[in-house]
Formats: structure tokens, sequence, C-alpha cells
């Protein structure tokens, strides 16, 4: 099983990372599980992200999280991301400016 067979939800988001630079300038939904977070202090003293994440298919994808994007819908620890927002292009390369962050739940453990 992947992460995305333990999710409650079906959705796998509106597009693939293979799928993003055909959506530049649009705003999608995707679906990600988190692999990891990069921090950086912003010159008026507040924080931003960068992620990446993997989506259903396996492939590699990258975000960044403005401060009041992050102040609003914050990570919350490991796990699958519903993600919300803009792609944008830059060297060729497709990231998302995200608008809105959320956390997946998994389905419970029958066992107990």
């Amino acid at each position: 099983m992947s992460w995305f067979d333990m999710l409650e939800t079906s959705f796998r988001g509106e597009i693939t990372a293979r799928e993003m630079l055909k959506y530049a300038g649009k705003k999608i939904r995707m679906v990600g599980h988190l692999v990891t977070i990069k921090y950086i202090k912003t010159i008026n003293g507040g924080w931003m992200n960068f992620g990446c994440f993997i989506d259903a298919q396996g492939d590699f994808f990258d975000t960044t999280h403005f401060s009041q994007s992050l102040k609003n819908y914050p990570f919350k620890g490991s796990g699958t991301y519903l993600i919300l927002g803009k792609v944008v292009q830059e060297f060729g390369f497709p990231s998302i400016e995200v608008e809105k962050l959320a956390k997946l739940p998994i389905r419970p453990d029958k066992r107990y």
C-alpha cells in the first residue's frame, strides 16, 4: 500500500506533477505526500517555506508558502496534503504558490 491508499478520500488532485507545466498561471488542487520543508526567514522577520511533495504517481513537485498563507494554513507534520494554489513557472520548472493547505485524514486502524 502507498500513503495515498491509506487516505479516507479517493481524490488524488485535479492534475499530476507531470501535467503542471500545461497549467502555468492557473489555480489547481493537488494531493501530495510531504517529503521535506525548507524554512526561510523573510526580510520582514516573518517565515516562509518551500515544500517538496510526491504525488500518487511517484513524481515530485515543489511548493512555495509565503508568510500570509503559511500563517493561515501551516504544515501539520508528516502526512499527505491537499494543496490549493497557482502553478507558476520559473526557468522552465513548475511549482505551486500555495493559497491553502490541509492535511488529509487517514483511514482508522480497524484492529483497535
